[in-house]
């Protein structure tokens, strides 16, 4: 608060505040008594937070517990690794907390035993390519009949795994054909790529 007074002191009032600690609880004790202290924007991080999977975790703990209380007003990831990927982890965060709606997002399972095709296999294909999607939209791949048509009743697209060879294909919730494994992320790509130009000529 002392700094912020010095600056106020130079009739300076367009900045933002953020405070440094590689440590969760402290970055969001720090961020907490900072939005009950002043009114200036906040720039959430944890900072130095380390490799990309231990990293992303504490990011994802710390950032995403302020922004849930309404604290926070930018954000930023660091991780010892590309800066592409903090970007990507920043968006999911803010993705997965609803406060951005861009591209897709997808609800998947992990894989288990009933599953019908190989899920994290279509995944990671699916992200790589729909990451042009700037559209908002929700896709569901789920292995298995058990819990896909849940999934897919709350999603625009979903796939749900059945017999080898026989995956059902949902839109909108409701069933439409049937689909071959090799066929998947192909005929997804197209529909989701279909829906983005479809919502867009409505615009």
């Amino acid at each position: 608060m002392r700094n912020i007074q010095l600056i106020e002191d130079e009739d300076f009032y367009n900045f933002k505040v953020s405070v440094k600690s590689s440590d969760v609880f402290l970055s969001v004790a720090s961020y907490r008594l900072l939005s009950s202290k002043t009114d200036y924007p906040l720039h959430l991080g944890v900072t130095e937070s380390g490799s990309f999977v231990p990293g992303s975790v504490k990011t994802s703990i710390g950032l995403g517990s302020l922004l849930m209380e309404g604290i926070g007003d930018t954000i930023r990831v660091s991780l010892s690794d590309d800066p592409i990927k903090e970007i990507k982890i920043g968006n999911e965060i803010l993705k997965s907390l609803n406060l951005r709606n861009r591209g897709v997002k997808i609800i998947s399972c992990p894989s288990c035993a009933r599953q019908g095709f190989e899920v994290i296999d279509v995944v990671k294909k699916l992200e790589e390519k729909l990451s042009h999607i700037k559209t908002p939209l929700t896709l569901s791949i789920i292995g298995c009949v058990v819990n896909g048509p849940g999934e897919a009743a709350s999603t625009d697209i979903g796939i749900t795994g059945g017999g080898k060879d026989s995956n059902m294909l949902y839109l909108n919730g409701v069933q439409k054909e049937k689909l071959k494994n090799d066929e998947i992320i192909s005929k997804v790509v197209a529909l989701v790529e279909k829906k983005e130009k479809d919502i867009k000529n409505k615009i």
